[in-house]
This record gives C-alpha cells, sequence and structure tokens, in this order.
C-alpha cells in the first residue's frame, strides 16, 4: 500500500500550475488569513501536479502524508474520532479506509505495519514499538523514517537542501526536548542533516546548550530568545527553526519557473493556518503572547 492516491497525473504544464500558485502565493497574508482558502491546500496541489512533477517531488508529499497519518493515529490511538478533515487529507484512501475500519489499537498499528512495509521498510517493527514505546514510539518511527527515506529518494539538489534543514531541526530539537525531559539515554539521531551527528552527540553528553544555541543560530540566522526557563528556550529554538525554514523557501522560491515555488506555496499556506489558529485559540487579552508564537 501507497501512502499517496496512484490517480492520473494533471496535464497541467508546469509553467502554468507555477504561474497559478505565485499569484496564490501572493494572496497569503500570514498575519490575517482566511483559513477556507489554505486548509486542502497540499491536496490541491497534489492533485494538480503532472507526470514530471510527481516524480521529483513525490518524496515531499509522501512525508505530507505520513505527518497527516500521525495526526490522525494521534487522534484514533487516543480513543477519540479522526480529525473531520480525513476525507480530505493528503493520504491514500485504501490507507483512509483502513484507519476507520479497525478499533483495536495493537490491531490498527499491526495492519499498518502490514499494508506499509513492502513500500516503506523503514516500517517494519512497528507493532513492537508500539507495545515498547506506545503511541510517541509510533510517531517517532514514522517521522524520522520518511524523513530519512525521502532524503534517500530525492534526486532534486534543491529539495535536498530542505530534507537536510528538516534533519537538523528535529535532531537539535530532539536534544533540546530530552535535556528538558531530564532523559539520560542517548537520542536517536536522524541521519542526512547538514550537522555531523558526532559533534550533536558530544554536544548531548557535555549537555552544551550554549553551543547548541550557537548552533541553531547559524543554521537559522535567527537570535535565539532568552529565558531562564529550558522550557522557553525550547520553544524559542523551535521558533527560530520555523522562521529559518520560511527564509530558505523564500530564498530558494525567487526562482517563478522552480519548483521551489511549490513547495513555498505549501509552507505559507501551512504558517496561515497555524497563525489562524492561534489566532482563534487565545484569547483578546494575549495579544503580547500572540506576538511570540505567530510564524512570519
Amino acid at each position: 500500500m501507497k501512502l499517496l492516491d496512484s490517480t492520473k497525473p494533471s496535464e497541467l504544464p508546469t509553467e502554468a500550475l507555477l504561474a497559478r500558485l505565485r499569484s496564490r502565493r501572493a494572496g497569503i497574508d500570514l498575519l490575517d488569513p482566511v483559513a477556507a482558502g489554505f486548509s486542502d491546500a497540499s491536496l490541491w496541489v497534489y492533485q494538480r501536479l503532472n507526470r514530471r512533477l510527481r516524480r521529483r517531488l513525490e518524496p515531499f508529499f509522501e512525508l505530507l502524508a505520513v505527518r497527516n497519518l500521525i495526526l490522525q493515529l494521534r487522534y484514533l490511538l487516543a480513543g477519540e474520532l479522526p480529525a473531520a478533515s480525513l476525507n480530505n487529507a493528503l493520504l491514500g484512501s485504501a490507507l483512509r479506509q483502513l484507519l476507520l475500519t479497525i478499533s483495536d489499537n495493537e490491531t490498527l498499528i499491526a495492519q499498518l505495519e502490514a499494508a506499509l512495509v513492502s513500500n516503506y521498510p523503514f516500517t517494519a517493527g512497528l507493532t513492537e514499538t508500539y507495545r515498547e514505546q506506545g503511541p510517541g514510539g509510533v510517531e517517532r518511527q514514522l517521522a524520522d523514517g520518511m524523513l530519512a527515506d525521502a532524503l534517500e529518494r530525492s534526486k532534486n539538489d534543491l529539495l535536498d537542501k530542505v530534507l537536510a534543514y528538516l534533519v537538523d531541526m528535529r535532531n537539535c530539537l530532539m536534544l533540546s526536548r530530552l535535556w528538558r525531559w531530564q532523559v539520560r539515554q542517548p537520542p536517536p539521531l536522524t541521519g542526512g542533516g547538514t550537522i555531523d551527528q558526532n559533534k550533536l552527540h558530544r554536544i548531548w553528553a557535555s549537555h552544551d546548550g550554549e553551543q547548541l544555541a550557537r548552533l541553531t543560530e547559524r543554521l537559522t540566522g535567527e537570535p535565539l530568545r532568552s529565558g531562564k526557563k529550558s522550557a522557553g528556550a525550547a520553544i524559542g529554538m523551535e521558533q527560530a527553526f520555523l522562521r529559518g525554514l520560511t527564509k530558505l523557501l523564500h530564498r530558494l522560491g525567487r526562482d517563478p519557473l522552480d519548483i521551489a515555488v511549490i513547495l513555498e506555496y505549501l509552507w505559507r499556506s501551512q504558517l496561515a493556518m497555524h497563525n489562524h489558529m492561534l489566532r482563534q485559540t487565545l484569547a483578546e487579552d494575549r495579544e503580547d503572547l500572540l506576538e511570540e508564537v505567530l510564524l512570519l
């Protein structure tokens, strides 16, 4: 089973799609987004990719599909109904049906592993991971495995840069969070980033938060928010990486005829939804906090 439906590719020429996305991208206001316009951006774009674009971008769209799969599993394994957007999510129809028809958690994970393992070997042992580590372990195995798999299959230099940045982001945040949670075991780092894993292991072993902060600032170009509490420092680091990703995609997306236009459009759409949800969630008297957590 594949993560994405094998539907017939669009016949829309690449130049026409990029022109349409440039226009839609220009209409995204991150400070005052209209959520309805961006809620299904990834599916909308995927359905309009021609054969050549699908082949080049498949690893990235499968990464988005795994993110949707993880979100649905988070609901289902907690005994809740799946998100209302499941039918419109970027996820294969057979996979969506599997999620909706199995109620027992361990059976669901076992069936998921059996369905995916032939196409995605990193899902091997998913059932055992669930037994030993619970839903959190399943999420980590899927997210880490898909990211490494996407990097291995990518044949596009631009996409390689974006995926490597995501690996660096994941690894640095992993160190920061495990310190905060006071976990003693060495972190399970993902390969393929620009930072040498041995260097990260040395930072982990020495508990050198200052060096990790300097590394983050160099990668993102963003100054970390200072704070005495470790939780505050972690939030600042995540914000820095997300803003760094925005700058990276904006820089890569300047070429109007490059596939980076697609990646930047999808990212800005996601940011618009993120900011819209924050505005709906936070009380009106928390504008000071809103200024800190909005992603621009």
